[in-house]
């Protein structure tokens, strides 16, 4: 097969507010929401924890309003840290004897520990993630390098402390099972993506273990991290100030890649089981690429994405599409046509590929890019050049234009 997944399906009409990749949850995708319970993040309690020493004031860049610390915590000790917004960012140890910690970010006011998070609302599916825990684990030691995965870990959070309650709200009603009509979940899914968000990476920079017997780690001694969050810098920047907010601002302004992250499902509902097929602690869609280019005639900009989601294999992307976003601040995903049998006459279109996908958006048209085999050469060495399938938007769909052999390139003496 050419390819594993197609975005052959009706239009998407997907609710975004300005630079936040904010959106309604489609009334038609409805069904395949998450299955889960209703979700209050709690941390483990730890007993008489300590308080790690303070580390030197975290650096503040007006220009793209954000924070950056280093730190440093032992075993036992609970790192807290104002970061701003009425935010405190804590490293919690986990219970018991376990070496570990619990990242938060949490409402100064919330005592410990902490029963609400400003993290989980607003980021992708959490379930079996591993992103927002440090654990031996997680670490594998090479010639006397530690190594931790994931590393670094992003998340994304709700940007002032009022609104970490309310997204919660929002994001219960939206996501969960519950009576409500479709029509009532879509409501809380839009305003929940006008509540602002920002960006965080917290990265390890040195760590102290101790192995177990079986030469594995074990025990957490020491952890050095850096710690960076970029907050929403204006009240319009994830959610529209006024009627006429989202009309102005092309795609280029939505975060597509935390965007397409997160509502995978509802952009190709066939993935709506893939939380159930990844394995614990895997990313559902990782990798993404997206490029730019008017690809429909109008003279302005759509978006075409490629990615990998946790099932993928040997033959590469397997999640892809077009994205436009409409001047009344909707994004619409654009079909293309099923695979043909026949080209003009043509046939055995797919003959010598075995993925390895990449587009590309080339005078106007949308270029799937694949490398030829033409004999039996392993996967990383296609020597038969590419096959270049051509598509242009006929209005309704992408249609095939043409099929383009490109011959290897020929090495000089």
């Amino acid at each position: 097969m050419r390819i594993l997944f197609r975005a052959s399906l009706p239009v998407l009409c997907l609710v975004v507010a300005l630079a936040g990749c904010r959106k309604t949850i489609l009334a038609t995708a409805q069904s395949s929401a998450t299955a889960g319970p209703a979700v209050t993040t709690k941390a483990a309690v730890a007993p008489a924890a300590s308080i790690a020493p303070a580390v030197p004031e975290a650096q503040k860049s007006p220009a793209t309003a954000g924070f950056q610390l280093t730190g440093e915590v032992t075993r036992g000790q609970r790192f807290e840290k104002n970061v701003g917004s009425g935010l405190v960012f804590r490293l919690e140890p986990f219970a018991g004897e376990d070496s570990g910690w619990t990242i938060g970010l949490v409402p100064a006011s919330e005592p410990f520990p902490a029963s609400l998070d400003c993290i989980g609302p607003v980021s992708e599916p959490l379930h079996g993630s591993n992103k927002l825990s440090i654990d031996p684990a997680q670490a594998s030691i090479v010639n006397g390098r530690t190594y931790w995965t994931p590393d670094p870990r992003e998340f994304y959070f709700v940007s002032n402390a009022s609104d970490c309650k309310p997204a919660w709200d929002l994001a219960n009603v939206a996501y969960y099972p519950s009576k409500l009509t479709d029509q009532e979940r879509e409501q809380a899914s839009e305003k929940l993506f006008q509540i602002r968000t920002g960006h965080g990476t917290f990265k390890v920079l040195d760590s102290k273990l101790t192995a177990s017997p079986e030469k594995k780690p074990g025990v957490v001694e020491w952890l050095k991290f850096d710690l960076q969050l970029a907050f929403a810098s204006a009240p319009d920047v994830h959610g529209s100030s006024g009627p006429g907010a989202a009309k102005s601002g092309g795609i280029r302004e939505i975060d597509l890649e935390r965007f397409l992250k997160a509502r995978y499902a509802e952009v190709q509902p066939d993935l709506e089981n893939l939380e159930q097929e990844c394995g614990p602690g895997e990313q559902r869609i990782r990798g993404i690429k997206v490029i730019y280019g008017d690809l429909d005639g109008d003279g302005q900009d759509e978006a075409a994405y490629e990615g990998f989601t946790c099932m993928s294999g040997t033959a590469g992307v397997d999640f892809f599409g077009v994205l436009k976003r409409k001047p009344d601040g909707k994004l619409t995903a654009l079909p293309i046509e099923a695979e043909r049998k026949e080209f003009k006459g043509r046939r055995n279109l797919n003959e010598g590929l075995r993925g390895h996908l990449s587009l590309a958006v080339e005078s106007g048209r949308l270029v799937e890019i694949f490398p030829v085999y033409p004999a039996g050469e392993p996967n990383c060495c296609p020597e038969g050049g590419e096959r270049r399938f051509v598509y242009r938007w006929n209005g309704q769909v992408f249609v095939l234009d043409d099929i383009i052999d490109v011959p290897p390139e020929k090495s000089g003496s």
